[in-house]
């Protein structure tokens, strides 16, 4: 997304310049986004229960735990707007055992995470799905 880094836009009334920019981006372009995560290396320095304490990169460096590559697409087709809108819940207990949040705040998020999508859920009256594939997704 450097690309657009800088890029002078207009707002038009109503609309999101930002949607509108990485919309018409992903058209033409795909993007690579590295995900990154600061390991716990001192419990007493980087506390789990705190969320208001800084980490410090000399005790633990941000480090790329995995590269994210989204292939050019229509990124906001009505399709998939229904679908992301209506359909997808986003809980970030849906994980792996072994890289399971930790902390009060993600503890709290495990019980209305899923409580908010259940209620978005019937307010659409739709079922919830959990996409397994990227090929299941609407193009």
């Amino acid at each position: 997304m450097r690309a657009l880094t800088g890029r002078p836009f207009e707002k038009k009334a109503g609309e999101s310049a930002l949607r509108d920019l990485v919309v018409d981006f992903f058209a033409h372009h795909s993007a690579e986004y590295d995900i990154r995560a600061q390991l716990c290396t001192d419990i007493d320095r980087m506390p789990v229960e705190d969320a208001s304490v800084l980490w410090p990169e000399e005790l633990s460096p941000h480090e790329v735990v995995a590269v994210l590559h989204l292939p050019a697409q229509d990124a906001y087709s009505d399709a998939r707007r229904r679908y992301a809108d209506d359909v997808l819940s986003f809980s970030p207990w849906h994980a792996l055992e072994a890289h399971r949040p930790l902390g009060s705040i993600m503890r709290s998020r495990r019980a209305a995470c899923p409580s908010s999508s259940a209620f978005r859920h019937r307010l659409n009256g739709v079922d919830p799905q959990e996409p397994a594939s990227i090929k299941e997704l609407p193009a």
